[in-house]
């Protein structure tokens, strides 16, 4: 009898549907490649932007010419007067002879009456509820009781007066168990003397005060103190200060006096440091040049806006200060030590630059800036503030580099939502097919039975 046979089986639907998937992403995966691609440029660009920004910071250093007044200081006794430098200045000796320090004027209370305090928390009787302090010609009113159950002691006088900033410090101290309220100028120096007006008078000496019935110590001569300013010579001009930290009696250094005698401050070029600046403009450059080169020959390889970049600050450097003769002074940086190699990058020769230095020093400075915005400097710091500026180079890159990101972005977010459909539909076709295959599978099956 004849016989019904068949090798139609089960269909693998994931299997399939992930074959045809993979053709269909296709368009999104060209895509992402896209995308990524322009983020590479973009952090590319980012860091051009990035040593622009150094190299423009340098630069508006180098153009100030602060970086040639650098100066190391010393003392030859640093316990009658030390000193750190600041900016600019001039070298040299000063001889210091200092006579007198600054003092802030101190009056000591520690009596109420003729009984000593023994509780600096105790009640003082009869009190007044305020006190006015007086410094620099300006009154301050301090309350001493703001609520109606304060009461006025030792203590409570010396917080209130720290808590109202009237540039009076206070504090309370303990000897032998009796307590003494301390009164001291935040600042010392006889503009920066206090009075005091409140339950009594003030003399304006070291003694002779009365403070809310409290009375001088009676070793307020040693305790007490008068407000006093510095006096002291330097190269024998006479200076006087409120302070004993002098912030202007050596162009480019302050100097902190702690005690009686002669000491000479000696500032000398700092040599160490002007290097130190120089190296760090050529550096920022140099980081400008690596970065381009990176660019160009990566992300952004043949693109011409990178390209003229370097080309612009090169430029920049090949053109000598205008109106100054190069035989006669220094027209370009090569000439203080400053030169570039045959790879576009900066070096810096420290022995020539100090030779220039010597030899002409206002033309080293001119050099890097000018009153007419011409140095090297001005005009590199000039130039990156155009590239990084709205409508640079740079922003302009980035702008359109952006753009085409959020293109392909919109784009990939279609794509996806298409491939999710048709995934979808790919499933549910193949899954029907497979019902179907496999009620013919069944159909077949029967009918061959029946004829067997």
């Amino acid at each position: 009898m004849a016989s019904i046979t068949t090798s139609v089986g089960t269909l693998d639907v994931q299997s399939i549907v992930s074959q045809l998937m993979t053709i269909e992403q296709q368009p999104l995966q060209a895509s992402q490649q896209r995308s990524s691609k322009y983020n590479t440029q973009l952090s590319s660009i980012g860091q051009i932007s990035s040593a622009l920004s150094a190299l423009q910071s340098n630069a508006s250093k180098m153009s100030t010419g602060a970086f040639l007044q650098q100066f190391k200081a010393s003392s030859t006794d640093a316990s009658i007067a030390s000193v750190t430098t600041t900016t600019g200045g001039v070298a040299g000796s000063y001889a210091l002879n200092v006579t007198q320090l600054a003092k802030p004027r101190q009056l000591v209370f520690d009596r109420f009456g003729s009984s000593a305090i023994t509780d600096p928390k105790a009640t003082l009787a009869g009190a007044p509820t305020s006190l006015t302090l007086t410094v620099a010609g300006k009154d301050t009113v301090i309350n001493l009781t703001p609520s109606a159950s304060d009461t006025v002691s030792l203590q409570s006088i010396s917080d209130r007066i720290n808590q109202s900033a009237a540039g009076v410090s206070a504090s309370v101290v303990q000897n032998n168990g009796e307590y003494k309220l301390v009164l001291a100028s935040t600042n010392s120096g006889s503009d920066n003397a206090f009075t005091i007006k409140a339950g009594g008078s003030d003399s304006g000496s070291t003694s002779g005060s009365t403070l809310a019935g409290l009375s001088q110590s009676t070793t307020a001569a040693s305790e007490s103190a008068a407000a006093a300013d510095a006096l002291l010579t330097v190269n024998g001009v006479s200076v006087s200060s409120g302070s004993n930290h002098l912030t202007n009696v050596i162009s480019g250094a302050n100097v902190d006096i702690t005690k009686l005698g002669q000491s000479t401050i000696t500032m000398t070029s700092d040599s160490s440091g002007i290097t130190t600046s120089l190296q760090s403009f050529v550096d920022a450059y140099n980081q400008v040049k690596s970065a381009v080169d990176s660019a160009r020959s990566g992300s952004l390889k043949a693109n011409a806006s990178v390209l003229a970049i370097q080309q612009k600050l090169t430029s920049i450097l090949s053109t000598q200060i205008p109106g100054v003769d190069a035989t006669t002074s220094y027209a370009y940086l090569s000439q203080a030590g400053i030169s570039i190699q045959k790879d576009g990058t900066l070096k810096l020769d420290q022995t020539a630059f100090n030779k220039a230095l010597s030899a002409n020093p206002t033309a080293v400075a001119n050099l890097f800036g000018n009153s007419s915005s011409t140095g090297f400097g001005d005009r590199l710091s000039a130039a990156v503030n155009d590239l990084l500026g709205p409508n640079g180079v740079i922003e302009t890159s980035k702008t359109s580099i952006n753009s085409l990101i959020t293109s392909e972005t919109s784009l990939q977010t279609s794509l996806s939502a298409k491939l999710t459909a048709r995934q979808t539909m790919y499933t549910q076709q193949y899954t029907a097919l497979n019902a179907v295959l496999s009620k013919m599978q069944q159909s077949t099956s029967n009918l061959s039975n029946l004829l067997a």
